[in-house]
């Protein structure tokens, strides 16, 4: 009987740890770039803010884009690079 109550603490234990990882929030550094005739549109599609850096041979560029906000940088020329850091 005692066994018995041992093994059920140690899985209820076990079902409790396995249910609050499965709610840990998942951290997503994510942008989105769309060219345009003279730069680009950056887009954050993660869930976090971050800072962006946008080179090119006119110089480097940061912008800080919270979640879901967009940036488009214009009067840019090719090669562009966008880069993204997490504000956290």
């Amino acid at each position: 009987m005692k066994i018995a109550i041992l093994i059920c603490g140690i899985l209820v234990l076990a079902l409790l740890t396995l249910l609050s990882l499965s709610h840990t929030p998942v951290t997503s550094l994510e942008v989105s770039v769309t060219d345009i005739d003279n730069g680009v549109i950056i887009q954050n599609v993660g869930n976090v803010a971050c800072s962006v850096f946008v080179s090119s041979p006119e110089g480097e560029q940061r912008f800080e884009l919270a979640v879901g906000k967009n940036v488009t940088v214009t009067d840019i020329s090719q090669p562009i690079e966008v880069s993204a850091v997490s504000a956290d």
